[in-house]
């Protein structure tokens, strides 16, 4: 009797243990997807989220939330952009309008951000409206997910 309520406890573990694991590895998946998600869709606000009384700020976030290829072209052009904004007096204010991802496995995806944006300086006080859709590759750097490549939908 005893040898057969072992026999069957080691079978409802068994039958057990593969979808306990499997609903793991699912969260997992979920959680990873909603990292990445989280961190492009920011990468998307700060790209168009400016004002020129903040804008050091503002490039700052921007790099701050990426490495490697677009890093270095942003940090390479961040000089110019502040100067363009700062004559301008250009502002921008921002939103997401939706994030997928396209791509991923553990350290890097592929991400879709549509982001509208209203633009206004002295010459435009009611604005303009932009809407961009970007292409955002993204890589996993000591557990933080960072834009590492960049692109315009057209």
């Amino acid at each position: 009797m005893t040898v057969l309520a072992v026999v069957a406890l080691g079978l409802l573990g068994g039958g057990i243990y593969p979808p306990a694991a499997e609903r793991i590895a699912a969260a997992s998946a979920a959680d990873d997807r909603d990292a990445i998600l989280q961190a492009a869709r920011q990468v998307g606000l700060n790209l168009m989220s400016m004002d020129h009384k903040t804008i050091e700020k503002d490039t700052e976030r921007v790099l701050s939330g990426s490495t490697g290829t677009f890093k270095d072209q942003y940090a390479a052009q961040t000089k110019t952009f502040i100067e363009e904004i700062t004559k301008n007096q250009a502002s921008s204010q921002a939103q997401v309008l939706s994030a997928g991802v396209t791509d991923y496995d553990d350290d890097s995806a592929e991400v879709i951000v549509a982001v509208s944006a209203v633009v206004t300086s002295p010459s435009v006080p009611n604005g303009t409206p932009r809407n961009m859709r970007f292409l955002i590759e993204m890589s996993k750097i000591d557990g933080k997910w960072l834009a590492s490549k960049f692109g315009v939908i057209q």
